[in-house]
């Protein structure tokens, strides 16, 4: 499920400020949300030592009466010297589109080449990788020797051949297509003639479980 942004940003606010918190507190501050400095509140005050960090959370627009309680929290810490002011800007992570042209068909190459007979054992019958589908990149990353490591999953698209359909199709010749899901680890590299190939599958996981097709 996707987060929509109207509802993220209705909870930035507060995530920023536990995030802040949490990050005080792993440098060895003391924290307090919403503790009271002069006539208003703060979002959250760090002290250490003789050391006071009082912060705003800005998150969206703000209202008149933010900007007055930001100015006037400003003044009050003019008058402290020990005491530092931040006025933090809480954005929601971008959505970021991970893509390697023709991965797909990458992927059909090498399982066609290394888990095409595994399938033919599994189900007694010949099978054909046909194509992959719907794949989604969960984690990709770039070695300094510009090999790719990729992490995601998709749904495998197979053709089950059962009778004489090794030469040429009978009466008796039966192919049923199916498809299953299945999750990859693999690295991607440049052959001598810069064609980027699937080199090796570090984890396979084929869900053959269930017929879904």
């Amino acid at each position: 499920m996707e987060i929509r942004p109207q509802y993220l940003q209705q909870y930035l606010h507060n995530i920023a400020v536990d995030q802040l918190s949490a990050d005080y507190l792993a440098k060895g501050y003391e924290v307090a949300k919403e503790e009271k400095v002069g006539p208003f509140r703060a979002d959250l005050v760090a002290k250490k030592g003789d050391e006071v960090i009082i912060v705003e959370v800005k998150a969206g627009k703000m209202t008149p009466q933010k900007r007055q309680q930001v100015a006037a929290i400003g003044d009050y810490v003019k008058e402290h010297k020990n005491y530092k002011f931040l006025v933090v800007v809480a954005n929601p992570p971008k959505a970021k589109k991970i893509d390697i042209p023709n991965l797909d068909q990458l992927l059909v190459n090498y399982l066609r080449s290394n888990y095409q007979e595994d399938l033919c054992r599994q189900f007694h019958a010949d099978v054909q990788i046909t194509s992959v589908n719907n794949l989604i990149l969960d984690k990709v990353t770039v070695s300094e020797r510009g090999n790719i490591h990729v992490e995601g999953n998709g749904i495998l698209d197979i053709e089950l051949r059962y009778g004489a359909f090794f030469e040429l199709p009978t009466q008796d010749s039966v192919a049923i297509g199916d498809f299953f899901p299945f999750s990859f680890t693999a690295i991607l590299t440049y052959s001598e003639d810069k064609q980027l190939t699937v080199s090796s599958m570090l984890k396979l996981d084929v869900d053959t479980s269930e017929r879904l097709g």
